[in-house]
């Protein structure tokens, strides 16, 4: 920034070195703190939350990203669950910006239902899918099938659906696409 103000804007070549440095600074400043916050992930705090709530919460920070692509929530509103609502809000949010980044239009596609003994949670999204040969590595740390990033928002998304003894799974979205579902105990 400093190399910047003093070449003015008689040099564009520095001019422009210097910007894509700041721009690579903050990426680099991006990905430590992603790092960080996946080595310290932070206790759970579990009470009672209805989960409606915390669906809508995490789909509204994705509504209006691309102006072709939809958020839709489906979820009965009396589901409660004993969790941590800010992790939950966070993975099922980690859950939908990958699929809004994936999605160039049509409707990402959010939902809860009660199972046996569970609450299943499902978001579903009409993307290019992710391919069977990176369905199991998906979850692992560092692991991407992006061009950029951290590989670490599955890996977080993991740890808390662990944390809070459940399980998630990445399956196909007929026609196309990718769903996860996160299976959490009732």
């Amino acid at each position: 920034e400093r190399m910047a103000r003093r070449s003015g804007k008689d040099q564009p070549a520095m001019e422009e070195g210097c910007r894509v440095i700041v721009d690579e600074v903050g990426q680099l400043k991006r990905m430590v703190d992603e790092f960080a916050r996946f080595a310290r992930m932070p206790a759970i705090h579990l009470r009672h939350a209805q989960l409606a709530e915390i669906l809508q919460q995490a789909a509204g920070l994705y509504r209006d990203v691309k102006p072709d692509v939809t958020i839709s929530v489906d979820v009965a509103p009396d589901i409660e669950l004993l969790m941590d609502p800010e992790q939950i809000r966070r993975a099922v949010g980690n859950l939908l910006k990958n699929a809004v980044e994936a999605t160039d239009r049509g409707e990402i596609r959010v939902s809860a239902r009660r199972a046996p003994h569970r609450v299943v949670i499902e978001v579903a999204d009409p993307a290019r899918g992710v391919p069977d040969t990176d369905k199991d590595k998906l979850f692992l740390p560092y692991f991407s099938t992006k061009g950029r990033g951290t590989g670490l928002g599955l890996a977080i998304v993991h740890r808390i659906v662990r944390d809070h003894d459940g399980q998630i799974h990445v399956h196909d979205n007929h026609p196309k696409g990718t769903r996860f579902e996160i299976e959490l105990p009732a």
